[in-house]
């Protein structure tokens, strides 16, 4: 019985140091971008479906049919659509690689001028009981991790080799009881919407700035 005791022991030791050293790991894994380069904070990447054809487009800012203000996170429908530029940003602002399993604000730059003068920082909204969803929008808050900005928190994960999915499941408040969820893609009022979803949807990520360049260059 003890010798029994002493495996179990010894078993629950190895499984939970394991455990912990593939999250320790991961949290150390900086995301890679399509050229294979480290996602950097601050610089401005399209967040573009892995999945093309019926997969659609890149993300982008939208809005609801009744409601202008604060903008929502909607998919392009159109695989060659990259939509708009994000920046991502570390809640340890003296990291600039940007890791997985990290909490990161995600916002947008739109390449024009906008009506709303909310923020474009990425927030988890309230729970939507007319569609049983948990929507991704924006007025969200960029930087001061803790109790009043959980909802605007998000991290990367790994899904292949240059694929990614993003999840809800802030780690910025210790004391906090929250949502962990991935997130993926939903039909709503004629668009692909972000929510939280049993099942992440794949991306990947391209640098804004090159692809601007090499459409000025066609231009020319």
């Amino acid at each position: 019985m003890r010798t029994a005791t002493i495996v179990v022991f010894l078993l629950f030791t190895f499984t939970t140091k394991s455990y912990f050293f593939g999250v320790a790991t991961a949290a150390n894994t900086p995301v890679l971008d399509s050229d294979g380069d480290e996602l950097q904070a601050g610089a401005e990447y399209y967040v573009i479906s892995a999945i093309w054809g019926a997969g659609g487009g890149g993300l982008a800012l939208g809005r609801t049919t009744n409601q202008s203000c604060p903008e929502i996170v909607v998919q392009r429908p159109f695989d060659r659509d990259y939509g708009i530029p994000v920046i991502f940003s570390n809640s340890d602002t003296n990291d600039d690689v940007i890791r997985l399993s990290t909490d990161i604000n995600i916002e947008f730059i739109p390449l024009r001028d906008r009506l709303c003068l909310t923020s474009t920082v990425w927030k988890l909204d309230n729970y939507d009981p007319s569609t049983g969803q948990w929507w991704v929008t924006t007025d969200g808050v960029k930087g001061n991790p803790g109790p009043n900005t959980l909802m605007s928190w998000f991290k990367i994960e790994k899904v292949g080799e240059f694929w990614y999915k993003f999840k809800f499941c802030p780690s910025v408040c210790k004391l906090c009881i929250t949502l962990c969820s991935d997130i993926g893609r939903y039909g709503d009022d004629g668009q692909i919407r972000l929510a939280l979803s049993h099942h992440g949807w794949p991306f990947w990520f391209k640098k804004a700035r090159s692809t601007i360049k090499q459409v000025v260059n066609a231009q020319h």
